[in-house]
Formats: C-alpha cells, structure tokens, sequence
C-alpha cells in the first residue's frame, strides 16, 4: 500500500509540474499574442484608410468593368438581332433566285454562274395568268 501511495504522490507531482509549465507557457504566449495584437492595431489603424482607398478604387473598377460587360451584351444582342435579318434576307433571296430559275428566267451553273435565259418574250411582261389586271377606269 504503501508504494501505491508514493506512486500516487510522484504521479501529482509530476502532473503538477508539467500542468505548471504549460500553464507558465500558455501565459507567456498570450501575453506575447496581445502586445503583438496591440501592436498591430497600431499599424492597422494607421493603414485602414489606405486599405479602405484600395477596396473604393477595385469597386469603381468592378462598376467600370461591369457597364462594359452590360455594353458589350447590348452589342453583342444587336449584333446576333442584325446577322437574324441577314439570315432572313438570305433566305428571300435565295427563294428568289430559286423562283426565276424554276420559271426558267435564270440559270445558275455549279460554279455559280448566273445566266439569264433570252426568250421571244419576256417573263416579265406576260399579263399575270387568271385574267384581268387592275379593276379601275382608264
């Protein structure tokens, strides 16, 4: 019994003083944490009001940069708006073209060549077909 009570003693003891030590550690490193924090408190607020110009100048450059991502979108939309019309016109055109070849007008080659087919009578001058043109007194 005996040794278990000098084993209990030297263990507390032991504990004592290693729980000591980090305690004494621990101290000594916030106390160093909080002068150095004092410290830099100092140093920020001396450096605030350059950081807080740094951060308005990057957020006037995000706006600049944002109205030119919102112009170029406008740009970008009327460009694909005019390109639409010019799919469009294509299209008229080539049922155009495809019309006059049809009625035999033009020929057009496979190297692209448009000829235009000489007749008696011009296509262009036959009365419409189903009758009478126009309905007015002349």
């Amino acid at each position: 019994m005996k040794k278990t009570i000098s084993a209990f003693i030297a263990a507390m003891l032991i504990t004592v003083l290693l729980g000591g030590g980090m305690f004494l550690m621990g101290q000594d490193a916030l106390g160093t944490s909080t002068v150095k924090a004092a410290a830099a408190t100092q140093v920020s607020a001396d450096t605030v009001a350059q950081y807080e110009q740094i951060v308005a100048q990057y957020q006037t450059r995000e706006t600049q940069y944002q109205n030119l991502i919102n112009q170029a979108s406008q740009q970008i939309n009327t460009a694909n708006q005019q390109v639409e019309l010019a799919r469009q016109q294509v299209e008229e055109y080539q049922s155009l073209l495809q019309q006059l070849q049809d009625d035999g007008v033009i020929t057009i080659a496979s190297d692209g060549t448009v000829t235009v087919n000489q007749t008696n009578t011009s296509a262009f001058m036959q009365p419409p077909s189903g009758g009478h043109h126009g309905g007015g007194n002349h």
